[in-house]
């Protein structure tokens, strides 16, 4: 699978706990209030449903690739992550958002595992990036967890980067 395929049709994953999925708009009342676009938060279900709108046309320009996490074993959604911003030099970076009841149970390290080897074994990727804020610990531990190093700042926000291992 390439890139170009990603876009085609979006892959699905499967790990140990979690299936990653297309969004679909039956997942309106489980995701709204994680809901995210441009660094901010959906205030409503509308604006939750604006935004999953203009996420899924930027699927369609090829900027993003974006999955709903579901538990492997109910399918109950429990968060969403993906690429987001494009993927110029091959670049990818990731983002990623839990509901509070599900966090600290290494879901999201599982599913931050799941899209980097895709990134970098079937998408083409020769690196993978991520930003947290300064006073998100956990989001710092997940990145650390997945094998991503500290590399410094950008705009107020801690930057970590990923590279695939050399053979």
């Amino acid at each position: 699978m390439s890139l170009a395929d990603a876009f085609r049709t979006l892959p699905e994953l499967r790990t140990a706990a979690l299936h990653l999925r297309a969004l679909t708009p039956a997942d309106l009342d489980a995701v709204w209030p994680i809901t995210f676009y441009g660094g901010r938060p959906a205030a409503t279900p509308a604006e939750a449903r604006g935004m999953l709108a203009q996420i899924e046309q930027d699927y369609r320009d090829q900027k993003l690739l974006h999955w709903a996490l579901a538990l492997a074993a109910t399918g109950e959604l429990v968060g969403t992550a993906g690429f987001y911003r494009g993927f110029a030099d091959r670049t990818g970076e990731i983002g990623y958002v839990l509901l509070p009841a599900y966090r600290g149970r290494g879901l999201m390290t599982e599913a931050v595992q799941a899209l980097c080897a895709l990134g970098f074994g079937q998408l083409g990727l020769r690196q993978i990036v991520a930003y947290t804020d300064t006073a998100n610990a956990a989001s710092q531990q997940v990145l650390l967890r997945a094998g991503f190093a500290r590399a410094g700042t950008k705009d107020e926000w801690l930057r970590y980067l990923l590279q695939p291992e050399q053979p």
